[in-house]
């Protein structure tokens, strides 16, 4: 059944849409939102499936759990191509969502929680996008009505996309953006999410691909016990 969308707003969906496109172009495929969570990557696994089983347990590294059934190219090992694809597709929407949180954080773009029972629209204020449920709130299109115990629909009123696609970060620029975020992680802790927005600010004139990101943080490791995700 098709959600309501009422005049002037945006699904929680077509928002992280148009978020995505924006911050990937080309690479965004509309899709990212059936990838599943909890997937590795290819170094994670690469770097795990030979370790010897958990003392007493009898069993080796457990592979993650296959795709669904109706899902075309059903797999659950990661060393195959198409997992892979899944696994970018679901970096791809978190990093979405992430920018999205904070751009309604930071009042760039606004939210609402539409009342099912009552049809009244409730603006969302900035301090929800700091709670620590944020992300799922995000995840799920779904946030509490205020003064009630129920939840309504979350909408993010219309927003303009960008129109001019921006040139690739130049591989000469790659440098300078290690020796920015070397600079930047030295005084704060930043998940990986928040050190691509950090980057994409710094270069705002450049689109950044995620081999280059990953180029950089291969060279900007993060430290251990530090979180990767910043829905952690």
């Amino acid at each position: 059944m098709p959600v309501f969308v009422p005049s002037g707003y945006l699904s929680m969906r077509d928002a992280l849409d148009r978020v995505g496109r924006n911050l990937f172009e080309a690479a965004w495929t509309g899709e990212e939102h059936r990838a599943r969570r909890g997937l590795i990557s290819e170094v994670e696994w690469l770097s795990i499936k030979d370790l010897p089983p958990a003392r007493g347990s009898g069993a080796g590294v457990e592979t993650p759990p296959s795709m669904k059934p109706s899902t075309p190219r059903s797999t659950g090992d990661p060393s195959d191509p198409s997992y892979q694809e899944e696994y970018q597709a679901r970096e791809r929407y978190v990093d979405a969502q992430g920018r999205l949180r904070r751009m309604l954080e930071a009042g760039e773009l606004e939210a609402a929680i539409l009342d099912p029972w009552t049809g009244k629209l409730h603006q969302a204020s900035a301090s929800l996008w700091r709670q620590h449920n944020a992300d799922r709130m995000i995840e799920k299109a779904q946030a509490p009505i205020p003064g009630s115990l129920n939840t309504g629909q979350l909408l993010i009123k219309q927003f303009a996309e960008a129109n001019e696609p921006k040139k690739p970060l130049p591989q000469a620029k790659i440098q300078e953006a290690i020796e920015a975020l070397k600079q930047k992680t030295a005084t704060e802790s930043l998940t990986r999410p928040q050190q691509k927005d950090f980057l994409r600010k710094t270069f705002a004139g450049y689109r950044l691909t995620e081999r280059q990101f990953n180029k950089i943080f291969r060279a900007v490791p993060v430290p251990t016990g530090r979180p990767r995700k910043s829905d952690k």
